[in-house]
This record gives structure tokens, C-alpha cells and sequence, in this order.
């Protein structure tokens, strides 16, 4: 079928206006590296970069394991390399943590 200008649905000039995108803080990687290679933990670390979420009474170092996670999978370092950031268990833990999380998912 041939459609003509008429039959076509004409689109709208106005646009919407956008608000500013929300400004995130940097994550200071490579602080969080080094408080991490010093073996403190995971609430020390988060109290000192200021990543306590008080508004989340139940999981307050959420943020702060989640980066963490991320940074299990690779950061840029200060040379300007992707390193991932070792995990303080041994493999096997981690595999098992692993599997366990998957079949929960399931």
C-alpha cells in the first residue's frame, strides 16, 4: 500500500525537557585498592571514603560491596592498566560462593 503525506502520523516538534543528569561522586578505586591490600574491612574501608548508606539500616556498605564486586572483575589502576582486585578467600570459597548464588537465582 502507498501511503501518502496525509495518511502519515505527523510527530511532534515540542520536546520534552530534560533535567540535568544526576552528578555521582567519584569512587576513589585506587584508595579502596590499597585499604584492601592493608586487609581492613569492609565497614573500615566504607567509613573511611564516606560510603555508609545511613539511610539503609539493614544493608549500609551496599554501595561500597557492589564497587567492590566490580573491581573483582577490573579496575584501571594508577598506571593506566585494567587489574582486578584479588579476592582475600581462596578459589575454591569463590567458586563455591558462586555456585551457591547461581542455583539461589535459579
Amino acid at each position: 500500500m502507498n501511503r501518502t503525506k496525509s495518511m502519515r502520523t505527523k510527530k511532534s516538534k515540542v520536546k520534552a525537557k530534560r533535567g540535568k543528569r544526576c552528578q555521582y561522586r567519584p569512587f576513589p578505586y585506587l584508595k579502596v585498592a590499597r585499604m584492601w591490600q592493608k586487609r581492613m574491612s569492609i565497614s573500615q574501608i566504607a567509613h573511611a571514603i564516606n560510603r555508609v548508606d545511613k539511610g539503609n539500616p539493614n544493608d549500609p556498605f551496599h554501595s561500597l560491596r557492589n564497587f567492590l564486586r566490580r573491581m573483582h572483575a577490573g579496575y584501571v589502576n594508577e598506571k593506566g592498566r585494567v587489574v582486578k582486585l584479588p579476592h582475600r578467600v581462596s578459589p575454591s570459597t569463590v567458586r563455591a560462593a558462586r555456585k551457591a548464588g547461581l542455583r539461589a537465582a535459579a
